[in-house]
């Protein structure tokens, strides 16, 4: 009786276990490959827009430093300015101290000629 059992469990592993577990295997794996594509596409998806938000970050960059390319030449325009203005000050300040000193000059020479 054992030895008519093998040959009906061998048959029945081959034609009902083994395509059932492959069934199985094959729809895990499906769903697994199904799984992978789906995050792959995300990933691509997301690195695409990453690519793209950099892109525009490095055009902004480049935007704001011409801009203080700008800046810098317009301080510097600024400091000229500012240089003349001290400069014009110091011209006007050292006017009125030789009027004072030609006011003090005629006071002596006219004490001189008294």
């Amino acid at each position: 009786m054992t030895d008519d059992l093998l040959p009906v469990l061998t048959r029945f592993h081959r034609e009902v276990v083994v395509p059932d577990i492959q069934r199985i295997v094959e729809a895990s794996e499906r769903r697994l490959r199904d799984e992978m594509h789906t995050l792959f596409d995300a990933l691509a998806q997301r690195l695409d827009r990453l690519e793209t938000e950099y892109h525009m970050l490095v055009a902004g960059l480049q935007r704001v430093e011409v801009r203080l390319d700008n800046v810098e030449v317009r301080l510097d325009r600024i400091e000229q300015r500012l240089d003349k203005v001290a400069l014009k000050s110091e011209l006007l300040d050292l006017k009125s101290r030789v009027d004072a000193l030609q006011e003090q000059v005629r006071i002596i020479e006219a004490r001189l000629e008294e």
